[in-house]
């Protein structure tokens, strides 16, 4: 039997997601009632799907009546074969989530017999019977809490309700009929209420050993990865659930270490009209610095280029009147410009908009008979700003250009003539630098959606060094989350 609570759980950990001193979140996701509305209908009908066919124990009981004596009873091979939703409901309490389905039917078979003895004979029969159930309940209530950065489930209640069952006995003597339901009837309606409930607590034990193997880290590249641990208990309030994750990047290969945290009163409030989106990501902007100073210690943000769209630029000739005595003394000579950060990028987060400013070394290098030569270096400080959008399931951007400025760090060809210095850096910034960097923009990273969930109708706001991404999701993957069942066992 697969994991009927594995949808609802899952889909609780779209907000999952993403070290270290902080002693408060980086990352909050919060889900929306329409977000729960949509985890609980996933539930429903997948546990519509998986509940059956479910089979429940035999019973036994012995009986006696007037005229026959002791009759040994059976109903055995008792099968519930459908089940049939009306409605279903989700709602937050102080400690969990409580999904409640009513069911309009369920329809089970079974088999019967029974036996006696005179002081002559010993008589028996057999048969069939189907039964139809109307006003079937069932409800779970599921609480989580962090466990050493990982989520621990844990059910608080759970069962079910049958209201009515109508047996319908096939084969045998007529006079057996009123005595084996007046006999059986509770005992059934008990034994699939325990049924179903057994299974649902199964599922349950495996979800929590799901939860607890989520990866601790998300890799971006060789270089840097999200630590997705979680640093609170999750929030539940009355109409959303909230995840506190860490989320700075560490290094790939470092491990992340379990810690304890106080995190105070921290609320994070949903924005106006959330209620029409399922999800609700905030991320803080030492989220984006933490990845640019790893690239940085790194030592990826430096490049010697050597080619750019205007070659020409990277001849000493179109510099003769930039650097007149760089063209004497090197005529017609190629260039190289090697572009280093001296410190990671800053990135600030404000209202309406995302601003980035970055320290830059340019060092001019001479190719000289196929010797390298730096000739000049000068201190470069270029502010841009930008805006991010969601591609797929990954959050990206551009940048433009706002403003730089320059001095001169140490020349061996003399003084440079600034005006001409800075309209060939302006050009150098706006076709190299800018494009440069927003081809690692466009890639982004991954928001913290589960596989198995998309991302659509994303909205992005900002405010003060928040960035707020809101948007529905779409399930796209079954397998990805429900297990495969391959002859009566299930795999993930």
């Amino acid at each position: 039997m697969g994991t009927p609570l594995l949808p609802l759980l899952v889909a609780l950990q779209l907000f999952a997601a993403f070290s270290p001193a902080a002693a408060s979140p980086h990352i909050s996701a919060v889900i929306s009632q329409s977000g729960l509305d949509f985890a609980k209908d996933l539930l429903v009908s997948h546990a519509a799907e998986t509940l059956t066919p479910l089979s429940v124990p035999d019973i036994e009981k012995s009986m006696s009546i007037p005229l026959v004596g002791t009759v040994r009873m059976t109903a055995s091979g008792i099968v519930l074969h459908s089940l049939t939703v009306t409605n279903s409901t989700v709602a937050v309490g102080d400690t969990g989530v409580v999904v409640a389905a009513s069911l309009a039917s369920a329809n089970l078979t079974m088999e019967w017999s029974y036996s006696y003895s005179t002081w002559v004979v010993t008589v028996s029969d057999c048969g069939n019977a189907s039964i139809q159930v109307e006003g079937m309940e069932v409800g779970v209530s599921m609480g989580m809490k962090n466990q050493n950065g990982s989520l621990k489930l844990s059910v608080m209640e759970c069962g079910c309700y049958m209201k009515e069952l109508d047996i319908t006995l096939n084969g045998g003597a007529s006079w057996f009929y009123q005595v084996f339901i007046d006999a059986f009837s509770n005992h059934i309606r008990s034994s699939v209420e325990n049924a179903i409930t057994q299974k649902i607590m199964e599922g349950a034990l495996k979800l929590d050993s799901f939860l607890g193997n989520l990866p601790k880290k998300i890799n971006l590249d060789s270089v840097a990865a999200m630590n997705v641990t979680f640093v609170n208990d999750p929030l539940f309030k009355s109409s959303s659930v909230e995840f506190d994750i860490d989320g700075l990047f560490i290094p790939s290969n470092e491990t992340t270490a379990p810690r304890d945290m106080l995190l105070g009163d921290i609320e994070f409030a949903l924005p106006f009209g959330s209620s029409s989106k399922m999800l609700w990501i905030s991320l803080d902007e030492d989220v984006f610095n933490s990845v640019s100073a790893l690239y940085f210690k790194a030592g990826l943000l430096q490049r010697m280029v050597e080619r750019i769209p205007d070659q020409f630029l990277l001849n000493t000739a179109s510099w003769r009147f930039l650097i007149p005595q760089l063209y004497k003394k090197y005529p017609d000579d190629n260039m190289l410009l090697n572009i280093s950060a001296i410190s990671p990028p800053s990135v600030r987060i404000n209202v309406g908009r995302i601003d980035a400013t970055v320290e830059l070394d340019i060092t001019v290098n001479v190719l000289d008979f196929g010797k390298i030569v730096p000739v000049a270096c000068m201190s470069v400080s270029v502010a841009v700003s930008g805006a991010a959008a969601v591609s797929g399931n990954n959050l990206g951007g551009r940048v433009e250009l706002d403003y730089f400025s320059f001095t001169l760090k140490w020349s061996q060809v003399g003084k440079l003539h600034t005006v001409l210095v800075q309209t060939v850096l302006r050009t150098f910034l706006k076709n190299l630098f800018v494009p440069y960097v927003n081809s690692y923009l466009e890639q982004g990273f991954p928001l913290p959606i589960i596989k198995g969930f998309s991302i659509r109708d994303a909205y992005i706001l900002t405010s003060y060094s928040k960035m707020i991404v809101s948007c529905d999701v779409s399930f796209i993957e079954p397998e990805a989350l429900f297990p495969v069942q391959t002859q009566g066992r299930f795999t993930v």
